[in-house]
């Protein structure tokens, strides 16, 4: 596992690079899928099911530090947080990250009806680089959790730093 501060710039340009062009689809009733992406508004079908909480959240457990673990280790962290999801009562859909014409998926889950400080405790738990934050009026955005990297990225318009 990489520890945080040991990523090479070149590494971080990369995955922040890979992040923005990822489609975090979500699934929706009815076989349908919506597609989030960086920088673009909230397709409709979500902006109706965050509803009144505004916001929404792209999580995962998956790969902590975008280093890539096994499908069953991947599993059993996903369940975790699937677990801890369900005991507070939070409402969330499934979803997959993936790069079109890439074999890389990644589950996840887009969560309404969390705080802030529950996000960040889920992020620092399951040792997440960023999150994706869909909102209802406004654009999708990337919010980094490694402030380590912000020296090296600077401010960008579709990227929050937490």
């Amino acid at each position: 596992m990489t520890e945080p501060g040991a990523d090479t710039e070149a590494r971080i340009r990369a995955l922040l690079t890979l992040y923005r062009e990822s489609h975090y689809d979500v699934s929706l009733p009815r076989r349908r899928t919506a597609t989030i992406r960086i920088g673009e508004p909230t397709p409709q079908p979500l902006v109706r099911w965050i509803g009144e909480s505004g916001i929404a959240y792209y999580l995962t457990a998956c790969n902590p530090r975008s280093t890539s673990l096994t499908a069953d280790e991947n599993d059993a962290r996903l369940a975790r947080l699937r677990a801890e999801l369900d005991a507070r009562g939070v409402a969330y859909l499934d979803g997959v990250g993936h790069i079109p014409g890439e074999s890389w998926r990644e589950q996840c889950l887009f969560v309404r009806g969390i705080g802030e400080d529950d996000v960040a405790a889920f992020v620092r738990r399951y040792e997440q680089n960023s999150i994706v934050v869909a909102r209802t009026h406004g654009v999708s955005t990337l919010r980094v959790y490694r402030p380590d990297w912000r020296v090296i990225v600077g401010e960008v318009a579709d990227v929050e730093w937490q």
